[in-house]
């Protein structure tokens, strides 16, 4: 797709008269490391994103609010937040809280071609402090708490429609407007250096015979074009400096079904419920070119699907479930935060204005503070080890367990990662179950053992919690010639009662 230097400075003078020139961040550009399975900081530094799903901040939280919020994440250890560039609900016309919109209207959708922005960005007067100038406080103020922004410039409805895809009413962009959007919002957010861009949406790029690849591909194209400008020499969009993906329908398949070998596609990202999460992240990994893998969206904490109910315990073991299957990071969601509302309908009758008191008191759910104490777990490894980890289930010896229920909500599963080098692993047991490994996979000539509770983010030995990493037993033989080595969690087989087995290399 090419696309002339003319129209270029056409869609600048209309659209960015207004637009403030924005500073550059602090952060650094995040990037896929070398091996392509996870992402690193531009000095090489590996980076385990732990995400919350803040879909709707855009349009509910006003300025005060959105500094709580991030300051609650950052303080849990959140390091990324996902959202949509504008508000999308039942395909309404809906204003953020300053009763500002995104853009003009025409025959009841949105305009994407004209965005709505007004000379001046101070918040005080309500004249210059348009929609616009609120979401890039948003991201300068996760900029400010070291968070990156997981963007998405459109949600999926307003590309396929539907969920299922049979209702293509609410569309408005083809391929021709939706590389403009996305030159547009690229250059106007060109010099943040915290955002990542996700295409998609919720939807499936594909359904039966109605194909809306390349308006995802012209978005893609267009937020580059829009970050870099378009290559002199060759006209091909510069991918190097804008990290993307594509955020898929629950239920495969997921981004690398379409857009695997696409040059915009830095990492792939998955949608799935416990049952089919692991089976996701694995087809994922096994592909080549290798690309690194996630759960973008999983089941949210207090999500209900019939007699399946998602609490903390669901929430812990799909995350190390999927992480230690190879997932680089996990994103979490709670179904009372995710719209910042008391519930969608609640969002929609109050126009979007309104926040109801159960999200903030959401905040602190054990679900979210468990993505607290993963962190504080991967982070333990050093960097060469965070980006020598390999996914190894040849690790457990015998019954690796499974999940009960149609979503898999019940899981009685170990999950077992390593060092490539075989320097160290780690075991999650999802009910307190035995875990019986071949030590001989592992090549140092003894290893320590450690009981990681992921409930509290604490260290087990006997009956004692210790802050800092202590053994339980030392120099346990390792090696080409160790035996089978039986290890009995702390506590009782129960639902809820989940532990890492944690062995390094001893000195």
């Amino acid at each position: 797709m090419k696309h002339c230097l003319i129209w270029i400075v056409l869609l600048s003078t209309i659209y960015l008269t207004n637009t403030t020139e924005l500073s550059a961040g602090k952060l650094s550009d995040l990037r896929v490391s070398e091996n392509g399975r996870f992402l690193v900081r531009k000095d090489g530094a590996g980076f385990f994103p732990i995400a919350d799903t803040a879909w709707l901040i855009t349009s509910v939280l006003n300025r005060d609010e959105v500094e709580k919020y991030l300051q609650h994440r950052k303080d849990q250890k959140f390091n990324m937040i996902a959202m949509i560039a504008f508000s999308s609900y039942d395909n309404d016309i809906i204003a953020n809280v300053y009763g500002d919109y995104p853009f003009e209207v025409n025959r009841g959708k949105w305009n994407p071609l004209r965005p709505i922005t007004t000379p001046g960005e101070s918040p005080v007067n309500s004249v210059e402090y348009d929609y616009w100038d609120h979401l890039e406080y948003i991201i300068d103020t996760a900029e400010s708490k070291g968070m990156y922004v997981i963007l998405l410039p459109t949600w999926g409805n307003y590309v396929v429609g539907g969920w299922n895809g049979t209702n293509t009413s609410e569309i408005v962009f083809n391929p021709t407007n939706s590389y403009k959007y996305g030159h547009w919002i690229g250059q106007r957010f060109r010099n943040r250096k915290n955002i990542v861009w996700m295409m998609g949406g919720d939807r499936s790029a594909v359904y039966g015979n109605k194909d809306y690849r390349n308006v995802f591909r012209a978005i893609a194209e267009g937020v580059a074009d829009g970050v870099n400008g378009i290559n002199q020499q060759d006209g091909k969009a510069d991918y190097s400096t804008t990290l993307m993906s594509y955020h898929p329908r629950k239920f495969t398949p997921n981004s690398s079904e379409w857009f695997h070998n696409d040059p915009w596609l830095d990492f792939n990202s998955t949608q799935d419920r416990p049952k089919d999460q692991i089976t996701a992240i694995a087809l994922d990994y096994g592909l080549s070119p290798a690309k690194p893998t996630w759960l973008f969206e999983g089941r949210y904490e207090h999500y209900v699907k019939g007699s399946e109910i998602y609490k903390d315990w669901q929430i812990r073991f799909q995350s190390y479930q999927t992480v230690f299957a190879g997932g680089f990071g996990i994103t979490y969601g709670n179904m009372d935060l995710f719209h910042f509302s008391e519930s969608a309908s609640g969002l929609k009758e109050s126009g979007g204005t309104r926040k109801i008191g159960k999200s903030e008191n959401s905040l602190n759910d054990p679900g979210a503070m468990g993505m607290k104490y993963l962190s504080t777990l991967m982070t333990s490894l050093s960097n060469d080890q965070c980006l020598d980890r390999i996914p190894d289930q040849s690790l457990i010896d015998g019954d690796e367990g499974g999940m009960k229920g149609s979503e898999g909500a019940i899981s009685s599963r170990l999950q077992a990662t390593r060092g490539g080098r075989g320097d160290y692993a780690m075991i999650y047991s999802a009910n307190g179950r035995n875990i019986r490994l071949r030590m001989n996979r592992l090549t140092a000539k003894s290893m320590n053992a450690f009981w990681f509770n992921p409930r509290n983010g604490k260290w087990r030995i006997k009956d004692r919690d210790f802050t800092d990493c202590r053994p339980f037993l030392k120099n346990i033989p390792s090696g080409p010639t160790a035996p089978i080595r039986e290890f009995d969690p702390p506590g009782k087989i129960a639902d809820g009662n989940d532990w890492v087995l944690v062995l390094k290399a001893a000195k």
